[in-house]
C-alpha cells in the first residue's frame, strides 16, 4: 500500500503518508504545562502506526491562549515540559516522528476577555469585538512566534507547525474578512502574508534554515467576502517559495456555525456544514479540492485533512498524485490505533468514528478528550 511508504517533508523523513492532525487535547495544567495524561495520549499514538503526530496547538503569548488547560509555549520554562512529549514519542522506538504544533487565538477564545485582531471585526461566534492591533503588538507577536519556534527545536520536536487556519489570528491576518489594515500588514494578499513571512524570518535566525516549519491554513474561510482558493493559492506559493516545508489544507472559521446557509460562500458540491458534521459515508474528504488547488501551486507536500473514512479512500487519493499525506484528528481519538489496522489489510477499514462532534463536548470536563461513544457501548 502507497499509505505505508515513506516520504519526507523538509528534512523529515516520514515513514508513511498517514499524519496524525493536530487535535486539543485539554489536558494541560491551569497554568499550560503537560502532564502525565499528555505522555499516555501520545505514546498511545506513536505506538498505533502513524508516522508524524502534530501535537494540539500550544500558545505563543499569554494573551494567545484559546482555551482552559492549553498547552503554553510564551516561555523558556515550558521546554523542559514540553520536551517529554517528544521524548516519549521518539522513545517508542518506531520511527515515528513529532511536530509542535503553535498557534495565538487572536479573536476566537473563551480564555481571554479582551481579544485582539489585525482589524476590529466583530466576531459572531463568541459575540465579541476585538481590539485592533498596534503595530507594536505585530512585532511583539512575530518575535512570539518566532521564540516558539526555537523553544520547539530546544525541546527536541522534528519540526513545528503554525496554525493559520481555522479564524485563529494568523488565519485572520491572512483573510480580507478580518484583515481591514491600511498599513503593510493589510489589504493586498503581499501585505496580509507579510506576518507569516516576517514569523519565518525571524525563526531562520533563532532556529536556523534546516528546522522544517509547516502551515496549517484555509484553502477558504467559507464566508462571504473571506479567503477564497485562488488566493489562497498565491499565498501558499509565496510562502513554500520562502521555505515553508508543507500546507496542510482545511478550511472555515468559527463564524460559519452562526451563519445561515444562504450567506455560506461554498462549491456548488459543498454540502453545508459538512466541515462540522460529516458522517461515514456522506461527503468524504471534503477538503480534497481546495488541496488539490494548492498542490498545483507549489513544490512542497500537501497534507488532507478532513472525512477520510477508510484506508481505501486514503489510497486513493495518495495514488491519485496530487495529495502526498493524509491527516486524521477525530478517527484517532477514538482509535489510535487505527494506522495499525489499515496497514494489516488491503480490504476495505473503516473507521470507527462516526463524526458526532460529542468529543468537543468533552473539552470542558477536565478529563481531556475522549470518544463519548466509547462510553456508550
Amino acid at each position: 500500500m502507497i499509505i505505508n511508504k515513506p516520504y519526507k517533508i523538509g528534512n523529515i523523513e516520514v515513514k508513511n503518508r498517514l499524519i496524525r492532525s493536530a487535535t486539543f487535547e485539554a489536558m494541560a495544567t491551569d497554568e499550560g504545562y503537560v502532564t502525565p495524561q499528555h505522555l499516555n495520549l501520545y505514546k498511545n499514538l506513536a505506538e498505533g502506526g502513524i508516522g508524524l503526530i502534530i501535537t494540539g496547538f500550544a500558545y505563543v503569548h499569554p494573551n494567545g491562549q484559546s482555551a482552559h488547560r492549553q498547552l503554553a509555549i510564551y516561555d523558556d520554562k515550558f521546554i523542559k515540559g514540553i520536551k517529554q512529549i517528544a521524548d516519549v514519542v521518539h522513545g517508542v522506538g518506531n520511527g515515528c516522528k513529532v511536530v509542535l504544533q503553535i498557534a495565538h487565538c487572536g479573536r476566537q477564545t473563551g480564555a481571554i476577555e479582551e481579544t485582539i485582531a489585525p482589524s476590529a471585526v466583530f466576531e459572531t461566534y463568541t459575540e465579541k469585538m476585538p481590539r485592533e492591533m498596534t503595530h507594536n503588538e505585530i512585532e511583539e507577536i512575530i518575535e512570539a512566534f518566532g521564540l516558539a519556534i526555537r523553544r520547539g527545536k530546544d525541546a527536541g520536536f522534528d519540526g513545528v507547525q503554525i496554525h493559520g487556519a481555522h479564524g485563529w489570528l494568523i488565519s485572520s491576518f491572512l483573510s480580507p474578512y478580518t484583515n481591514k489594515r491600511s498599513d503593510e500588514f493589510g489589504g493586498s494578499t503581499e501585505n496580509r502574508t507579510r506576518i507569516l513571512v516576517d514569523i519565518y524570518n525571524r525563526a531562520v535566525e533563532l532556529a536556523g534554515r534546516d528546522f522544517p516549519i509547516l502551515l496549517k491554513m484555509n484553502g477558504t474561510d467559507f464566508l462571504p467576502s473571506g479567503l477564497q482558493i485562488e488566493e489562497a493559492k498565491i499565498i501558499a506559493k509565496r510562502l513554500a517559495d520562502i521555505g515553508f516545508a508543507s500546507f496542510e489544507v482545511s478550511g472555515g472559521m468559527w463564524e460559519i456555525i452562526t451563519l445561515p446557509p444562504k450567506d455560506f460562500d461554498w462549491r456548488p458540491t459543498f454540502i453545508p456544514e459538512s466541515r462540522l458534521n460529516v458522517g461515514i459515508e456522506h461527503d468524504p474528504a471534503y477538503n480534497l479540492p481546495f488541496a488539490k488547488e494548492i498542490s498545483q501551486a507549489v513544490d512542497v507536500p500537501v497534507i488532507l485533512i478532513g472525512g477520510i473514512n477508510s484506508n481505501l479512500l486514503a489510497e486513493e487519493i495518495i495514488n491519485e498524485g496530487s495529495i502526498d499525506f493524509i491527516s486524521l484528528c477525530r478517527p484517532l481519538i477514538r482509535e489510535p490505533d487505527l494506522p495499525n489496522k489499515w496497514f494489516a489489510s488491503e480490504q476495505k477499514i473503516g473507521v470507527r468514528c462516526i463524526y458526532c462532534n460529542e468529543c468537543l463536548g468533552t473539552l470542558s470536563e477536565g478529563k481531556g478528550v475522549y470518544c463519548v461513544q466509547d462510553e456508550k457501548v
